[in-house]
């Protein structure tokens, strides 16, 4: 049995073998920071490829849905014309439907071929499965022409539903806007307060420590929490390898305190950016795929904005 791989499946597998061999030279070289940055590279090129993935996907079959009454109503003239459901599918098969038109010729060759024409709606039924909303279209289809009822009636009824619900779909996306927006204002007040907590408590704990009096590290009551890992890989120490890791992204001392701190903080803000991309998609346009373009907005703007941040000197210092 031959397994045809997808393009996505193909990318994650190319994706996997470029990671595990970064992690294999960040293991080699024994360098924590080396380690920490081809971790988050790694993690970076398995996951953002296949959110796009996702909403190309995501987007092809809203075009689909958009276009899907344009093609009942082209349905329903050719069938008032006299023309059989199945020949009115090939008749139609000549117009241009976006997205939709690859799927349309698909069930025309199909049917020039007589495959029986139920046979041709339930796979075509299966090919848009991702949208339920064409999937509870096509077979009330499926049912009204095995019951023998008027199908130029039920194809009207259809494409008027269609427009109904993407219509209020509309509606609703522009009433809740403002609450998209508030995903991204929510996420830069928290940039923001990430930056005065660092700008108050950093310097508080680097005053409660004290130096060696070889004027070595610095240990005293409070210190960077991850000093026990320095230079270590281990299991256990995974959390602390990725937190030096960042820090030698931005260029911070590991040895300090506030290494420890923009790590932290680093990491929930990316965590906080990526969960309030997809609670926006969820928010404005009814699914959490549609959130990934916001996330990667909302990655994007906090990572810029630490970068610019630290080499100003108001984090991470």
């Amino acid at each position: 049995m031959i397994l045809e791989l997808t393009k996505q499946i193909k990318v994650l597998l190319v994706c996997i073998a470029i990671s595990a061999v970064l992690i294999f030279i960040g293991l080699f070289t024994g360098d924590t920071g080396v380690l920490g940055n081809v971790i988050i590279l790694s993690v970076f090129l398995m996951v953002a490829p296949q959110l796009i993935f996702n909403y190309i996907s995501y987007k092809n079959i809203r075009e689909i849905e958009g276009k899907f009454p344009n093609f009942l109503r082209d349905l329903v003239e050719a069938t008032k014309a006299g023309l059989p459901l199945h020949k009115a599918i090939q008749f139609v098969s000549h117009g241009d439907y976006g997205a939709l038109t690859p799927e349309i010729k698909t069930m025309a060759y199909q049917l020039s071929w007589n495959v029986n024409i139920l046979k041709v709606l339930e796979q075509l039924k299966i090919r848009l499965k991702r949208s339920k909303t064409l999937s509870k279209v096509i077979r009330v289809l499926i049912e009204t022409f095995k019951s023998g009822g008027s199908p130029d009636s039920t194809l009207n009824a259809l494409s008027t539903t269609l427009v109904t619900i993407q219509d209020t779909e509309k509606e609703r996306k522009a009433m809740l806007g403002q609450y998209v927006m508030a995903m991204y204002v929510i996420s830069f007040i928290f940039i923001a307060v990430v930056v005065a907590i660092n700008r108050l408590m950093v310097p508080i704990f680097q005053s409660m420590s004290t130096p060696t009096t070889g004027g070595g590290q610095m240990i005293g009551f409070v210190d960077n929490p991850c000093l026990m890992c320095l230079n270590r890989v281990s299991f256990d120490c995974s959390p602390c390898n990725i937190y030096f890791g960042i820090c030698s992204v931005f260029n911070v001392n590991e040895m300090e305190i506030s290494c420890y701190y923009l790590a932290m903080f680093f990491s929930v803000s990316i965590i906080q950016a990526a969960a309030s991309g997809l609670v926006a998609g969820q928010i404005g346009e009814g699914s959490v795929i549609a959130g990934t373009k916001h996330s990667l907005i909302l990655l994007s703007i906090t990572f810029g904005a630490f970068f610019i941040l630290v080499n100003l000197g108001f984090i991470g210092r």
